[in-house]
């Protein structure tokens, strides 16, 4: 590899990025792909492609260059952004203990639906990293003798919802629990319940043994007891109003005696219905559905394709029926597939809640899978489906205990960290902790693992051509980290008259910033928290954002790349409007007022869960400071339908480009790309592409 310098006692010195990690014979840098072989730096991941996906540019975002076009996305695994200490014990849903750092892709977990009143059901673990970091400890109880060690990162559960470690105080209260009730404890308990001697308060006996004890009790407490008509017309009324079959457990064995016997009676009155039933079904089920099939054909099990639920009991706001995109209707167990718009449309989402609400009070089960989870982790995504066929009786105790001290300790050393899906949360020491990574690439850019399918840089460029994409883009973790295959890749593409975009943080170095000059065309920096330097510090584990400002200055200078500038709103710590004045301002004064700015909402899909999403207040008000200090063009992202997602033209300010999410709905520019309007010049690069009536979201290596 070329971005590197050898160091004295074989050490190299990896200039990729501004890290400039200092790296030692046979260790790896903070990427977790660039490495030290016998004095030479070695990209682990060069030829291995992780994630590949076909995308609207403008979801990189890019807004004004080659606007429509069918974009090839791919990444490796790694990032060079910034758990647990050995001997921390993770809960393991069969009620076990393992030790983090014992723990294994499809382990599984004891995890809680935190929005649906803490009921338990299993996470499978995903993937495994490690690092070294300062540990903190948290001090809890009554006298304070609880303890638990654990990064500054985090988030663990407190009454004031998720909370970092470092946002803890004293006088918090956590939620501590323990299991009970399942196999392993019932084995555990065996014993003693057998043994167990009790007293019995009415006639003074001695009784040994639980069930013994409870038929005493039984006899005892109710020995002369008469009961009056009156008691017994009450009893009587009871059950009228109390009818069996209204319960959902009775009804359930009442249900599925009558499925069986449909199976086998040909006269059963359901063979009327099934036919006329089977036309309810979608036609043409998502792709992802398809890739959700081909596990469960895989599993071997039997189940329902768009299975039609209806509901007996109804919820405000809720529908007649719901079509389950698997469903096994003898555990009522539904299972939905969750893309983009699940995680990023507050319409879509609030609709989901109604229904996971109406059809848990019905006494369904809804398991949720993440469109990326089924092309990520397969074989994780099985064994979750596994675990939650075989309905395991997961039951707790819970308490809430209050934190006496929260300091960081002395101690630097290997920590331990993983990702479990769908609910990326665990029990670690007995306290409810969260998956603690702030990127939301964090599925793909934290895997500390080299992994991915084998290509050639001309593998890559024939399948972009053979998918009808216009160019690439290097993006889901940081690209100059496997600069040296990007290079490759793009030099390839560009023989081959494909554009090359970099979604980048901007931490770079002029030696990336050289390569850059042989084949890039476009860049999007991605600021978070408008790099303000206590949340840049705090958040991301850099000294400060000047090296990004450079890079920008590098790229203006040595390249003829086109920028644009991202900005991801935090809430409550990353939202500060002096700070997106102050970037804003440098952007205005050395890249210029036609320079586009994306300000994006923030959303708590799976990471920093303790936060809301992003309100649209906030981003209108970093959109006004943008606007007066004279950038042209301002976006806000992730809100699909804000007027604030058009581009504008800035002679007359009427709409010359219309958008809804990442889809151009309108477009009012001449050939030359200016205003029909008043005839302006609007700073876009490139004709509106043919490929915009194309299908853009398509999924191909994940």
């Amino acid at each position: 590899m070329s971005l590197y310098q050898q160091l004295p006692n074989g050490r190299v010195r990896c200039t990729a990025c501004a890290r400039y990690c200092n790296i030692p014979e046979g260790k790896i840098g903070l990427c977790g792909i660039r490495g030290n072989v016998e004095g030479k730096l070695w990209l682990f991941v060069y030829g291995k492609i992780i994630a590949g996906h076909i995308d609207p540019i403008e979801k990189k975002p890019v807004t004004h260059y080659m606007p429509g076009t069918k974009i090839f996305s791919i990444a490796t695994t790694g990032c060079n952004w910034l758990c647990h200490p050995a001997g921390t014990q993770i809960l393991l849903a069969n009620g076990q203990k393992r030790n983090v750092e014992d723990l294994l892709p499809g382990d599984s977990l004891w995890s809680y639906d935190v929005e649906n009143g803490m009921k338990i059901a299993p996470d499978v673990v995903t993937h495994l990293g490690r690092r070294r970091a300062r540990l903190w400890e948290v001090r809890y109880g009554s006298h304070g003798h609880g303890r638990l060690e654990i990064t500054k990162e985090h988030p663990i559960l407190t009454k004031r919802g998720w909370k970092t470690i470092e946002e803890l105080r004293s006088g918090d209260k956590i939620l501590k629990v323990w299991y009970q009730n399942t196999e392993a404890w019932k084995r555990h308990r065996a014993a003693s319940i057998g043994t167990a001697e009790f007293t019995c308060g009415k006639c003074g006996a001695e009784v040994k043994g639980l069930d013994e004890w409870n038929r005493h009790r039984g006899e005892c407490y109710t020995r002369g007891l008469e009961k009056t008509p009156e008691v017994l017309a009450s009893y009587s009324k009871r059950m009228k109003l109390a009818n069996p079959m209204k319960d959902h457990d009775v009804a359930r064995r009442a249900i599925q005696s009558s499925k069986e016997r449909f199976l086998v009676d040909p006269n059963h009155g359901w063979h009327r219905n099934a036919d006329r039933m089977r036309t309810w079904l979608h036609r043409h089920p998502s792709v992802s559905q398809l890739r959700l099939y081909e596990l469960l054909e895989e599993l071997g099990v039997k189940y329902e394709k768009e299975y039609m639920i209806h509901p007996e009991k109804k919820i405000r706001g809720s529908q007649t029926y719901y079509l389950a995109d698997a469903a096994f209707p003898d555990i009522n167990l539904d299972i939905e597939v969750d893309g983009w718009w699940h995680y990023h449309n507050e319409r879509i989402q609030k609709r989901d809640k109604i229904r996971d609400k109406a059809l848990h009070s019905n006494g369904w089960n809804v398991l949720r899978i993440s469109g990326g989870y089924l092309y990520n982790h397969p074989q994780e995504v099985k064994a979750l489906i596994a675990e939650n066929l075989q309905q395991p009786v997961l039951k707790n105790k819970r308490e809430w205990v209050t934190v006496k001290k929260v300091a960081p300790s002395p101690k630097v050393e290997q920590v331990y960290s993983f990702e479990c899906i769908p609910k990326h949360n665990y029990v670690a020491d007995g306290i409810i902790s969260h998956n603690c990574h702030y990127c939301q690439n964090f599925d793909i850019s934290q895997r500390r693992k080299i992994e991915g399918i084998d290509v050639t840089p001309e593998k890559v460029v024939e399948m972009t051509k053979r998918y009808r994409c216009q160019g690439l883009a290097y993006t889901y973790n940081q690209p100059t980290i496997f600069m040296e295959f990007a290079h490759d890749i793009g030099v390839q593409a560009r023989k081959e008259g494909l554009i090359n975009i970099f979604v980048s943080n901007g931490y770079d170095t002029p030696e990336t910033v050289g390569l850059m000059r042989d084949f890039l065309d476009c860049i999007t920096v991605d600021f978070k928290g408008s790099g303000e330097t206590s949340f840049v510090r705090k958040y991301i584990g850099i000294a400060n954002a000047d090296p990004i400002f450079q890079t920008l200055l590098e790229i203006r200078d040595k390249t003829d790349v086109h920028i644009e500038i991202t900005d991801l709103v935090v809430p409550e710590i990353g939202d500060d409007l002096g700070a997106a004045k102050k970037l804003s301002s440098w952007i205005y004064d050395n890249l210029g007022p036609d320079t586009p700015i994306h300000f994006l909402r923030f959303h708590p899909d799976y990471k920093l869960m303790h936060l809301p999403s992003t309100p649209v207040e906030t981003l209108e008000k970093h959109y006004e400071i943008a606007k007066s200090v004279g950038l042209d063009y301002v976006y806000l992202g992730n809100v699909p339908g804000h007027p604030l997602e058009h581009t504008y033209c800035p002679g007359c300010n009427k709409v010359v480009v219309e958008r809804y999410g990442f889809d151009i709905t309108g477009w009012h520019l001449d050939n030359q790309n200016r205003c029909k309007y008043c005839g302006n010049e609007i700073a876009i690069i490139g004709q509106l592409s043919k490929a915009i009536n194309e299908e853009r979201f398509v999924p191909v290596i994940m």
